[in-house]
């Protein structure tokens, strides 16, 4: 856990993540994590590998523990956490087999108030050949410039 001092003078909570593998402390990492949150006050954001899926979309395969997919919900919404939309890829790791199964365990979650303080940020998905995880590439002040349509004039 850390506290981020940007360049404008905004200063917000990082939480890497780092989910263990079992259902059991799963539920105990949850709930340590919902913990410091009680010592950040202010925004916050839960980043990394939680080892959990929020939706059945997030998995290739229907073997899903939904129980504990639940629990994260339930986790994300007592929290008042908002998913980070990840530009650049649908899946964040693969278990690299034959017929590999993908997941989306990797993400950002953010507070309200950390996506209020930073209404332009933009999260992406990097490419890696090192590891089964997707890197990630937060930027918190990202300009979006809209492209002038085309249109025909009426005459």
């Amino acid at each position: 856990m850390g506290y981020v001092r940007t360049k404008d003078g905004s200063n917000w909570w990082l939480t890497m993540v780092y989910a263990p593998q079992g259902d059991k402390l799963k539920t105990q990492f949850l709930l340590e994590l919902a913990a410091r949150r009680e010592n950040c006050p202010g925004p916050w954001m839960p980043l990394g590998d939680f080892n959990m899926i929020l939706r059945a979309s997030e998995k290739n395969n229907n073997n899903i523990n939904r129980g504990m997919m639940n629990k994260f919900w339930s986790f994300v919404e007592e929290q008042e956490l908002k998913e980070m939309y990840m530009h650049g890829r649908m899946y964040t790791w693969c278990n690299e087999s034959d017929a590999p199964t993908l997941t989306k365990i990797d993400r950002a979650l953010a507070s309200i108030d950390w996506e209020l303080t930073y209404p332009d940020h933009l999260l992406q998905a990097l490419s890696t050949s090192i590891s089964d995880h997707t890197p990630m590439h937060i930027s918190t002040s990202t300009h979006f410039y809209l492209k002038k349509r085309f249109h025909f004039e009426i005459y």
